[in-house]
């Protein structure tokens, strides 16, 4: 496979789990179940434990004493949280939904390495 591709609309059951497309569910099957979703500008990052990796490495080599790397390494740990595909289902926290607008209609966003999850609206303004 080519890594996440493609975009897909589902619905957030009653206790906030989407059902990850099967495609997605593939790539993430070959690796740990172990994800990392993060709050960005408007939507939600979703991270493969091999990506959070790859990209807290990156984020390491931040100066911890430098206001703007300061700034950076804050905005992106504080707003992050484990979580893991169980049964072809992810549960998004509450206060992450809330971050994203996410509601009953999430759209899902592939980037190869990563995916994003949007409230529909959200997206359809950031496409603009």
């Amino acid at each position: 496979m080519n890594g996440f591709l493609g975009t897909y609309s589902v619905s957030l059951d009653e206790k906030g789990r989407l059902n990850v497309p099967a495609k997605f569910k593939g790539l993430l099957e070959q690796g740990s179940p172990q994800l990392v979703m993060c709050v960005m500008s408007g939507f939600l990052i979703v991270f493969p434990q091999s990506e959070w990796a790859t990209n807290e490495e990156k984020l390491y080599n931040l100066n911890a004493f430098d206001k703007s790397d300061r700034d950076r390494l804050r905005e992106f740990y504080a707003r992050a949280t484990e979580c893991e595909m169980k049964s072809g289902k992810i549960l998004i926290p509450a206060s992450q939904r809330e971050a994203a607008g996410l509601n009953k209609e999430v759209m899902i966003v592939g980037m190869s390495k990563t995916f994003e999850l949007w409230a529909p609206d959200r997206l359809e303004k950031a496409s603009e």
